[in-house]
């Protein structure tokens, strides 16, 4: 077998730790991970020790240039991740980067030729699109299974303590607030059934006073192509998680559960009684027997995670020389659909966006001043 890829991870913050570098070491020999590299020296130093990882850098050149990776997994804020990712590629490494992919379109290009420019690949992480409920949908739907595809709805509900009430987290400083972090999921989720999107709407309100910090915690966004809507609920106001995913179809209706990978098929053809039981009792035994299947996979340790499926497909594309599982065009269209988001939330609510960038501005000159 040949040598495996050589792999750095460049940011060692909850994503690296938690998601990227234990999917790395899973396919090891394939991909290994050989260093990570960060800005804060003791943190990384500590996750080094926490997985076995030799060498930590603070200096993300010397890094390139002393151990001349075949993949950068990119894991740290947006606003870091056209410079690291050029900076790679032009060093010869495939570049693997967390969503979104960029700030804007422009970063977004740059990203592109840098790509074209060094003959290299890229990743981008859409992870969502890695669960085996949202896989298993595709195929039903490319099956033609659902009939023609009608268009699309999502429910998202991020607890308020994962980044909302955090008011350092870096998500509530983007542009828009939390939807700059959770929103590409969001868009990149309905480009595979409406790849062109045509037009953006977007409501948003903010709730929840006691987190100053956040414009808001409510949105609610339709994306519109040639023959399908997208309609979206992404809700921060609530403990609760929850990802729910509806295809409409001429023939059928999916309901798929992102948390426990769960689809339904639903076919209802018209409301009397004998229909509508039927229909409760298919849809019933669907659910056990997915609640079956995953549970037992689970339980056996076989279901891989969103993100080992992408380090491993991405290793792959690149051993094989095949495109990309989630190339940057679609990263660049993600980061595109967003900014019309945020746009439209800037012209219709400027003064929540304006008081929560107040507040981060007196908190930021607070902590320049004690320091």
């Amino acid at each position: 077998m040949a040598n495996p890829l050589k792999v750095a991870v460049c940011g060692t913050g909850l994503i690296a730790d938690v998601k990227h570098i234990p999917a790395w070491q899973k396919i090891a020999s394939k991909a290994k991970l050989e260093c990570i590299c960060d800005l804060n020296e003791e943190a990384a130093r500590k996750v080094a020790d926490k997985f076995g990882i030799p060498k930590v850098y603070t200096d993300f050149a010397k890094m390139l240039a002393d151990e001349k990776p075949d993949i950068v997994d990119i894991c740290t804020p947006p606003k870091t991740h056209k410079f690291l990712a050029v900076q790679a590629m032009d060093a010869g490494a495939n570049a693997m980067i967390e969503k979104p992919m960029a700030m804007d379109v422009e970063e977004s290009d740059a990203i592109i030729e840098a790509r074209d420019r060094n003959g290299v690949s890229v990743m981008c992480c859409h992870s969502d699109l890695f669960y085996l409920s949202f896989m298993k949908a595709r195929q039903m739907i490319e099956s033609g299974e659902i009939g023609d595809f009608r268009g699309m709805r999502i429910f998202l509900s991020t607890p308020t303590h994962y980044i909302t009430a955090k008011e350092d987290h870096w998500g509530n400083k983007l542009p828009g607030g939390v939807i700059g972090e959770t929103g590409p999921h969001l868009v990149y989720m309905t480009l595979p059934f409406i790849p062109e999107i045509r037009e953006v709407g977007v409501v948003a309100a903010k709730l929840l006073d006691e987190y100053p910090w956040s414009p808001f915690e409510d949105y609610r966004i339709t994306l519109r192509g040639d023959k399908a809507l997208c309609s979206i609920t992404a809700a921060y106001t609530s403990d609760e998680w929850l990802c729910q995913v509806e295809m409409i179809g001429s023939d059928a209706v999916l309901r798929l559960d992102l948390e426990t990978q769960s689809v339904v098929k639903y076919t209802r053809d018209n409301i009397k009684a004998s229909t509508a039981a039927f229909s409760q009792l298919s849809e019933a035994g669907q659910l056990l027997k997915n609640t079956f299947a995953v549970g037992t996979r689970y339980a056996t340790g076989a279901v891989p995670s969103s993100h080992d499926l992408m380090c491993e497909q991405f290793t792959d594309s690149i051993i094989n020389k095949t495109k990309s599982p989630v190339p940057a065009e679609e990263g660049r269209e993600t980061v595109r659909v967003l900014k019309e988001i945020v746009d439209q939330l800037e012209s219709k609510y400027p003064q929540p966006l304006a008081d929560a960038a107040a507040h981060h501005a007196k908190a930021d000159e607070a902590k320049s001043s004690a320091a």
